[in-house]
């Protein structure tokens, strides 16, 4: 059943790159210091024709208290409620036709301010690029999380499945199996393009695995495959002394 899973993974990996929207997740989860532009560069949200992009704060209880968009010329928003009630967490950005306000500058990449407040009164401020497209973004929006992607000390990881997380030890574990028991060739473009993602997500410290997949365009499907194996592989029983000696005689 695994050797057929891992057949399939990588049968929709080739097709997730040749559309790479196939398994992207619709909502991108950024850590809050990063969005803050704290330790970072300021977060660039694309905002297609006819599309809108969201920035959800609910799921680390903030409110809107005050947004600062500095071209309105092509960009407006909206909130889930409106910011006097100080009960928005949503915000819905769109595009529209360029308009002409009188004495302000234009630009077609412009910048956006939030600021917030916590339950304990506590505010802050976040900094976003917002930047026109004529695609289709391949993502809706993003989610604030307070959840590092890599802290300090402790290794990245993804859920694949509903009781365990994959580690990127895991996941190029899980590639080594794979490639040992012909599961795919070492040659393959595919297993190229997970040690590129293995590789990225080691040495990046302000993205999720899951951005790095979408940056490297591996398949979410295959990582989960890869990480399940390694994890199985991790889980097995060590071979008892006794167990060790029956074997020999066999």
């Amino acid at each position: 059943m695994l050797i057929k899973s891992i057949a399939i993974a990588v049968g929709i990996s080739i097709i997730c790159n040749a559309n790479p929207s196939f398994s992207q997740p619709a909502i991108l989860t950024v850590n809050a210091s990063q969005a803050r532009g704290i330790n970072s560069r300021a977060i660039e949200i694309k905002v297609g024709n006819g599309r809108a992009t969201v920035i959800d704060f609910s799921g680390i209880n903030e409110r809107i208290t005050q947004v600062f968009l500095s071209d309105p010329s092509n960009f407006t928003y909206s909130t889930d409620t409106p910011l006097e009630n100080g009960q928005s967490a949503t915000l819905f950005i769109r595009r529209i036709q360029p308009l002409r306000f009188p004495n302000l500058t234009t630009t077609s990449n412009t910048n956006l301010f939030i600021k917030t407040r916590n339950s304990d009164g506590q505010s802050h401020l976040y900094t976003f690029n917002l930047k026109k497209i004529s695609s289709a973004p391949i993502y809706s929006g993003i989610a604030i999380s307070n959840q590092t992607p890599n802290s300090v000390g402790h290794e990245p990881s993804v859920q694949v499945s509903s009781s365990h997380k994959a580690t990127i030890s895991d996941i190029e574990k899980g590639l080594i199996i794979a490639i040992r028991r012909g599961y795919t060739s070492a040659s393959d473009p595919v297993v190229t393009k997970i040690r590129e993602f293995i590789a990225l997500a080691r040495n990046t410290s302000d993205k999720t695995l899951i951005e790095i997949a979408i940056q490297t365009k591996v398949s979410l499907p295959l990582i989960t495959e890869l990480g399940l194996l390694g994890i199985e592989e991790k889980l097995k029983p060590p071979i008892s002394f006794q167990q060790s000696l029956i074997n020999l005689v066999k």
